[in-house]
């Protein structure tokens, strides 16, 4: 196998050693031909010394100039004709003349090709973490994928590096890496271990190394609170890994792979995933739904739906929550839990919620005008509150139309509480002053559940679907029963979203719930046919029919 590795490089010095020798015998032949050494046809045989050089630096250039004293000493006479013979000095003196060019111009040569491989080696070295860099990477995957090599590729994300070099102080980015480095050297040796930058440390771990047990013990090292240079902080790892067993893969794809995997999960928490194929899938379908999104209001692809809110207590229709739809024709349907998660990602969600916004203020005024007056309920998310420029157009949109503050509700994630808690809380407590409602929606799902009902200001809460799912429970009606209570006390009315059979609306009745959303009663309905269900809801089939 090294045989046949070898053998272009064997074949190439070969050529190389026949080129110099054809030039060389060519070079000889013109001299003697056109009567020896008297004329200046010798200096051609500066071409296979400066060959020589280039070749195989200065071992090359002398040994060239060596063979081409030589060739032109002795054997060459000064005149071919006159059969005048040099004298020794003469010839001597050429071949130390000979062998200084060649030592010159391969020294020359030599630095050359060195300082050529220093910038190489440079290019190959990450200047931030000291290591090699993807460059050298793609260079080594494709060397072990030839050699028909199986290995496991691991990428190390630090998620929050970025935070600590620009809060904190850079120079602790490099203790990290050199620490991190020092830690995950293995079996493969410190030659495995690569950075694309200095946020990201790649290692190439054969079969039989404890690569799992290494990166394991790293989790658990900075997954508590460490100390770097008098500051103490906790380090966010999300690593992922591809196992590479044999077949063609071009570097890049297992690169890619690798860092598919990471992508899974919180990016704020530490843990290891592993490459599935579907995860290829579903990015390259975030990828394309992205670019359509961009482009879905401008089509009218976009469109709202309205689920009626159901008083229980006196059985009337009290609101809508109002809800966005993307007709994407013949593509795969997709929900608003998906695109609205990515327009948040790309930054797009406030023209989607302006949208929203407009269209059913439209829709609302359309409505009252036909003698239909309802609350209605819109879902923000903390970026869009805290948007200054989208709140002053939202507010000054409600000065425009003249619309009643009071009808419309803000519907905010418990989990945003939890997480933007601060920020959003002034803000909620301004809109109430002004007379919009707030809601809390999926009430129940975050930790400090009862919590966020006190300290924050809202007018409703929403208990999650989780919840009405699982009345049949003794312990789940406790909790529920013990939510209603609770929020009874501080004259904030309940609705149960979700409430799709009519036990779980009895069970509702009687404890005492206020309002109820689900497919019991609609499902989200398009305007017209939300208009017909309220008519009919309210047994007013006649008027219905006037206004048609």
């Amino acid at each position: 196998m090294n045989g046949l590795k070898n053998y272009p490089k064997t074949f190439s010095n070969l050529f190389k050693i026949m080129q110099i020798s054809l030039l060389l015998a060519a070079a000889f032949l013109i001299v003697f031909l056109t009567d020896g050494t008297r004329n200046v046809y010798l200096q051609l045989f500066y071409i296979p010394l400066i060959l020589s050089a280039y070749y195989w630096g200065v071992k090359g250039g002398i040994s060239a100039a060596i063979i081409s004293g030589i060739i032109l000493g002795p054997f060459m006479p000064l005149s071919v004709s006159e059969g005048i013979m040099q004298s020794t000095s003469n010839w001597v003196i050429r071949l130390l003349i000979y062998m200084l060019i060649g030592y010159i111009i391969g020294y020359a040569f030599n630095r050359m090709a060195r300082l050529d491989k220093e910038a190489q080696e440079r290019n190959l070295i990450n200047p931030l973490t000291g290591i090699y860099n993807t460059n050298k990477l793609l260079i080594d995957l494709e060397k072990r994928i030839e050699e028909g090599e199986k290995f496991t590729l691991i990428s190390i994300k630090l998620t929050n590096i970025e935070s600590i070099e620009k809060y904190l102080d850079y120079k602790i980015v490099e203790e990290i890496i050199k620490g991190l480095v020092s830690g995950l050297e293995h079996r493969c040796g410190k030659d495995a271990i690569y950075s694309s930058s200095n946020d990201e440390i790649i290692l190439i771990a054969c079969s039989n190394c404890k690569y799992r047990e290494n990166v394991n013990n790293t989790i658990k090292k900075y997954s508590n609170p460490v100390k770097v240079k008098n500051y103490t902080f906790r380090l966010a790892l999300k690593i992922g890994m591809y196992d590479y067993n044999g077949g063609y893969e071009s570097p890049i794809e297992i690169f890619n792979k690798a860092r598919i995997a990471y992508e899974q999960g919180d990016s704020k928490e530490s843990g290891i995933y592993y490459y599935k194929d579907e995860l290829e899938e579903q990015r390259r379908e975030a990828l394309e739904i992205t670019g359509s999104l961009l482009e879905a209001i401008k089509k009218n692809e976009l469109y709202l739906v309205y689920q009626p809110k159901i008083n229980i207590i006196d059985n009337s229709i009290v609101g809508v929550e109002v809800l966005v739809r993307w007709d994407r024709g013949d593509k795969k349907p997709l929900g608003p839990s998906v695109f609205i998660v990515i327009a948040e990602e790309i930054g797009y969600i406030r023209e989607i919620s302006r949208f929203i916004i407009n269209n059913a203020i439209t829709q609302i005024i359309e409505w009252k005008n036909k003698g239909i007056k309802i609350n209605y309920s819109i879902n923000l998310s903390a970026k869009e509150l805290c948007d200054k420029d989208f709140m002053e157009w939202t507010k000054q949109f409600f000065k425009d139309n003249e619309i009643d503050k009071s009808m419309f509700e803000i519907e905010i994630t418990e989990r945003v509480l939890a997480k933007e808690g601060k920020k959003v809380f002034d803000i909620l407590q301004n809109l109430r002053n002004m007379g919009y409602k707030v809601s809390i929606d999926d009430f129940g799902t975050g930790f400090n559940s009862l919590m966020s009902a006190v300290e924050f200001p809202v007018d409703t809460l929403k208990i999650d679907k989780y919840f009405i799912d699982s009345l049949n429970r003794y312990d789940i009606r406790e909790i529920v029963s013990a939510i209603i209570k609770y929020a009874h006390k501080l004259k904030i009315k309940v609705i149960a979203e979700g409430v799709e059979t009519e036990r779980q609306l009895k069970v509702l009745r009687r404890l005492k719930c206020d309002m109820v959303q689900g497919y019991y009663y609609s499902k989200p309905l398009l305007p017209d046919e939300f208009e017909r269900f309220y008519y009919e809801f309210n047994n007013l089939e006649e008027e219905y029919q006037k206004v048609q």
